[in-house]
């Protein structure tokens, strides 16, 4: 069925477009069309994988640090010039780290707004709910409040450093701790922005093939881990226990690339030993195998890892 697919013009040519898979042809090296359109496919389905790690990244660093100075500071921590930062002078206009994070709320509080008035058709006023503004936060606004503007004596860091992240600290020093993580933010939020905008998710300066492309995304899958058990170590055991973790090593893989490109092994099932060595191998390797029933049925099978 993949070859009988119209490739060119259609598919790539008008519905992909050359200029968006002409990257895929240079790092990936397909041998044909039909390995091209697979890699691009591949991507997808690495970025599908990757995206429940992603999401909780930003939820649990979101909710974490609104928790703890929720319990400091008030249900609106983050107005009437509660959150204080080391800059501070008066007459002076705050860095930007600080004016980013007073736009992103006072943009997540419109937001907000704006669909409690169409949810509910109120003309009125809207009185806003501390659950509804941090909801509609972007994800930016919890990088720019771990930037070393809040480090300080009376700032919410270090004070409430240890209280947000509850797991094993790789560094003792606070205010290397909070660079530590801020990095990690950053480099995470960049990430999650190429997946949620159907970006080639292994794209980045210094990737040239394909092995360079698969280690790519497993580091970032690594400093998701890393993030989140940083936050608490019970993010990555509810991860572990649904099977997300191994469903997002097991997409970033040359093997997952074989199989979009069709050039993966079909193994013949054609006894229960046979069908048991191949479940034993998939959890062993955390590899989806192609298998299909002997004799010669056309329907095949993926056999995968709880």
């Amino acid at each position: 069925m993949p070859h009988t697919l119209q490739y060119r013009p259609l598919l790539i040519d008008t519905l992909i477009t050359n200029e968006r898979i002409g990257s895929y042809q240079s790092v990936f090296q397909p041998a044909n069309d039909m390995e091209l359109v697979g890699a691009y496919l591949w991507n997808a389905h690495a970025c599908g994988a990757l995206y429940p790690l992603m999401g909780a990244v930003e939820v649990t660093l979101r909710n974490a640090i609104d928790q703890a100075l929720v319990a400091d500071l008030g249900r609106f921590w983050w107005a009437g010039g509660k959150l204080r930062y080391r800059s501070f002078a008066a007459g002076v206009d705050a860095p930007h780290a600080v004016q980013a994070v007073r736009e992103n709320f006072a943009k997540a509080t419109r937001n907000h707004v704006a669909e409690q008035r169409r949810r509910h058709a109120v003309r009125g006023n809207v009185t806003p709910q501390h659950h509804g503004i941090i909801a509609k936060t972007e994800f930016s606004t919890w990088e720019f409040l771990l930037d070393g503007e809040f480090l300080g004596r009376g700032l919410i860091w270090p004070r409430h450093l240890s209280a947000v992240f509850r797991g094993k600290w790789p560094l003792r020093q606070a205010g290397a701790m909070l660079a530590h993580v801020h990095d990690l933010v950053a480099t995470l939020r960049d990430f999650r922005n190429r997946l949620f905008h159907h970006e080639p998710a292994w794209k980045r300066y210094g990737v040239l093939t394909e092995t360079d492309a698969v280690q790519h995304l497993e580091e970032k899958a690594a400093k998701a881990e890393s993030l989140l058990e940083l936050i608490h170590p019970e993010n990555l055991r509810l991860l572990q226990a649904n099977g997300l973790l191994r469903n997002a090593r097991r997409a970033c893989s040359s093997a997952e690339i074989r199989r979009f490109q069709h050039l993966a092994q079909t193994h013949r099932v054609n006894s229960l030993a046979v069908l048991t060595g191949l479940v034993a191998r998939s959890a062993q390797e955390n590899s989806a195998l192609v298998a299909r029933l002997d004799p010669g049925q056309d329907q095949h099978f993926l056999i995968l890892p709880r």
